[in-house]
């Protein structure tokens, strides 16, 4: 009897335009479905500068756990924020760019960058293996209190504001008694702003002021003093970086990003190396090959039409610069990562 109507029900006009409304749903969530899944990537504005809030006000202090395969083609882009940052790598292995420096880390190293330094970090080149890792960002106010009080003037402002001390690793197979010291510390630091135990915020402010000693203590030996960069030019490089990141499609040329800062294109290609240690051309070919990563893994697109959806066009030369930056071949790269 209840089928009976149901028949009846379904095929009367009422009935049809009913079933045609569940139809036409069912096609729109299948092609929600189809949708290739948005790409995480670190969030900035037009200075390279990361959105993403620290804590906030009252108390900036962050830990995140990350891991490089979370981010789209296992790589977080450059960008820079106002706060230092800590790094402990517990599994796997990365390279981490620091303005000019790279270093290869694994599991147990340390990394300290420093307040405003352009950073990235990607897997290792010709692998596909994840990086876990844990994050700890904090404003040095934490440490000094307020502006002009005599730690933020002494202790502080000689370190933060330091173009030559952007940053430092600390290998876990070699270190020195500051450097275990340090390392020692970045873990209780995460420790404690886990448990989050009664008073965690007043461990965490002098775990901080004894981490921040020894970067005092030691810090000339993380230096590095042939870089001159002032704030000028290290504000036009994160500005060239935007502009590259903008507009990495486009047949953009050495004179268009010159303009782009309002500089000449000798000086523009002089202040760029001079910060990155890398010619603008092989950043903007290495940039374009990371960005075309996602389309290998994401979607059926032909080498030809990748190569033009980053800016390079020619599908040739793209392969010949993937091999270069990869250490494999578009084609081959695309086959390993199939299914994953």
């Amino acid at each position: 009897m209840v089928w009976s109507l149901f028949l009846n029900y379904i095929i009367s006009p009422a009935g049809f335009d009913s079933l045609k409304t569940v139809c036409d749903y069912s096609k729109i969530l299948w092609k929600i479905q189809e949708v290739p899944r948005m790409p995480k990537q670190i969030i900035t504005d037009m200075t390279r500068k990361e959105k993403k809030e620290h804590g906030d006000y009252g108390f900036p202090f962050l830990i995140s756990r990350e891991h490089l395969n979370g981010y789209d083609g296992g790589t977080f882009l450059w960008h820079w924020h106002p706060e230092a940052e800590i790094t402990l790598i517990t599994d796997g292995e990365m390279e981490y760019h620091i303005n000019d420096a790279l270093f290869s880390v694994k599991k147990g190293d340390v990394i300290f960058c420093n307040c405003g330094a352009l950073h990235s970090g990607n897997r290792i080149p010709g692998s596909e293996a994840d990086c876990h890792y844990t994050a700890v960002t904090f404003d040095p106010k934490l440490i000094y209190g307020f502006d002009a009080s005599r730690i933020h003037e002494k202790y502080v402002t000689d370190l933060s504001d330091n173009f030559s001390c952007f940053g430092f690793r600390i290998d876990h197979q070699k270190m020195s008694d500051w450097e275990a010291e340090f390392s020692k510390l970045t873990r209780s630091l995460i420790s404690t702003g886990d448990k989050k135990a009664p008073g965690y915020e007043l461990s965490i402010v002098s775990i901080l002021s004894s981490l921040w000693r020894l970067f005092c203590l030691h810090g000339a030996v993380v230096q590095n003093p042939d870089k001159q960069l002032n704030a000028k030019n290290y504000s036009r490089i994160r500005s060239i970086i935007s502009f590259i990141e903008t507009n990495y499609q486009e047949d953009i040329s050495l004179e268009d990003i010159a303009s782009s800062v309002g500089l000449s294109r000798s000086e523009c290609s002089r202040t760029f190396k001079a910060g990155m240690n890398v010619t603008l051309f092989s950043f903007l070919q290495e940039y374009r090959i990371k960005k075309s990563l996602p389309y290998l893994t994401d979607t059926d697109s032909s080498i030809s039409e990748i190569a033009d959806l980053v800016g390079i066009g020619d599908s040739n030369y793209f392969s010949k610069v993937f091999s270069r930056v990869m250490g494999m071949s578009p084609r081959d790269y695309r086959k390993k990562t199939a299914g994953l």
